[in-house]
């Protein structure tokens, strides 16, 4: 069984020993009151007993096999995902208290890797409410294709030239990107315009930190000397320091989620083979 196999089944015999009802599904993530618990702080006993003691005897448990079959969003898979099928790539374990909602998860960099995928399916989708504000008809009159082609890639240029564009994870790119576009431009001119920055932007990050990833020896004692990354006291916080160092080493992109990681492990390595004392 894979390490995430044995914590599902860890949380469903305690739930099962404890006489607790055990949900097979989570709350969303976002959607009101909640805690999100660091695993590195908190490891999984603590949190069912925590569950157990404060949690009115219900635990909810989200930890469904990767089934690309019907992730129909995710569009053509890469060789390494499509063999993941089967496996667990998330586990997500919740319970409430008061009207707030106790998180705790771990998952896998490929299953980030595959909401990544998701994210971008969805980014180069037309929007139909894109363009909701425009009510004038002429609005729904077609440009010719040439006429089409050059405002968007007029305007696609300066969705990639926009700081706020670039440094968007690929879903909260396309509503950066929406609001960016200037009110008044035809909606189909816009939608070409998204979805080909959306594309190229893609294309660019995954070129440098294509770059990058060989460089992160020398990145990492960088890392070490950032101010957030000092001043960060958890794995999660770290690791969300990291991303941030690496956006103006990525041309204004964020990483790919391994390369931060990998970010990360080494600047932990290298902290304690050399001691905190010799590198701040």
């Amino acid at each position: 069984m894979t390490s995430l196999t044995k914590l599902a089944a860890t949380a469903t015999e305690y739930a099962k020993k404890n006489q607790m009802t055990l949900v097979p599904a989570a709350p969303q993530r976002d959607f009101g009151p909640e805690v999100c618990i660091d695993p590195d702080r908190l490891d999984l006993p603590s949190f069912l007993d925590l569950a157990a003691k404060i949690g009115g005897g219900v635990l909810y448990l989200d930890a469904n096999p990767f089934n690309p079959e019907v992730e129909s969003d995710l569009g053509e898979l890469p060789e390494d995902l499509a063999r993941r099928k089967g496996e667990i790539g998330l586990v997500r374990l919740a319970f409430a208290v008061n009207g707030i909602v106790h998180f705790w998860e771990r998952s896998t960099p490929w299953h980030e890797e595959a909401e990544e995928l998701k994210n971008a399916a969805s980014a180069r989708l037309p929007r139909q409410d894109l363009y909701a504000h425009d009510t004038d008809g002429d609005q729904d009159e077609r440009l010719d294709e040439e006429t089409q082609k050059r405002l968007a890639s007029e305007l696609a240029e300066k969705l990639l030239a926009n700081p706020e564009f670039r440094a968007a994870k690929i879903g909260h790119r396309q509503r950066i990107g929406q609001m960016a576009i200037p009110e008044g431009t035809h909606r189909h001119v816009g939608w070409e315009a998204l979805r080909v920055a959306s594309e190229q932007a893609e294309d660019m990050a995954r070129s440098r930190y294509a770059e990058l990833v060989t460089r992160l020896d020398e990145l990492t004692p960088q890392l070490l000397t950032d101010a957030t990354y000092q001043q960060a006291s958890s794995p999660g916080a770290r690791k969300q320091a990291a991303e941030q160092f690496l956006i103006p080493h990525g041309d204004g992109f964020p990483p790919p989620a391994y390369v931060r990681d990998e970010l990360y492990a080494r600047a932990q390595k290298l902290l304690k083979t050399k001691g905190a004392t010799n590198l701040f």
